[in-house]
């Protein structure tokens, strides 16, 4: 091998070594999200609290959508923004809420802010929908379904006649 083939080589390494390196560190660095809504500014400040009602406010703000709440008394904008390192839990590093309170007559009453600093943090996405009733394995569904079978839905009544408007 010639000392001109060693540099080459040895380049080679060195910037394998180096796009390795990068990749492997670009893994490590958190990415960011913005989970829900949260309307603009100049949008909230034309809700006006005695004045405005339901309809109003969907039509200048919209509904909350995703992980909003809507309540007969109030509605609840909320936006979370997490941070995600990889192989970690996500951590929330903000949480805005926008509450817009209504009278029984759906006229606004007020509108407040809050921060992830006015209190616990609240998981508002579970991953599951909770339902009632009985919770069943899989075994248990699929034998309780033949189970329930009716025996009558499988003989062939009237084997022979065509049911087509064949020949």
């Amino acid at each position: 091998m010639t000392n001109e083939d060693e540099m080459r080589s040895s380049a080679t390494r060195a910037l394998a070594t180096l796009l390795l390196s990068g990749a492997v560190l670009a893994g490590c660095s958190p990415t960011t999200q913005i989970h829900g809504y949260m309307p603009p500014e100049a949008d909230v400040s034309r809700i006006k609290p005695g004045v405005d009602t339901t309809a109003t406010v969907q039509e200048v703000l919209g509904l909350p959508a995703g992980n909003g709440i809507v309540r007969d008394s109030a509605w609840y904008y909320v936006e979370s923004t997490f941070e995600n390192y990889t192989y970690h839990a996500p951590r929330v590093l903000d949480r805005k809420v926008l509450q817009v309170s209504y009278d029984q007559n759906g006229v606004v009453t007020g509108l407040k802010r809050y921060g992830i600093e006015d209190g616990r943090i609240v998981d508002l996405a579970n991953d599951t929908t909770q339902t009632g009733g009985q919770e069943m394995g899989v075994l248990e569904q699929l034998f309780g379904n033949i189970l329930n079978m009716d025996p009558g839905q499988f003989q062939n009544q009237g084997a022979g006649t065509p049911t087509g408007g064949g020949l």
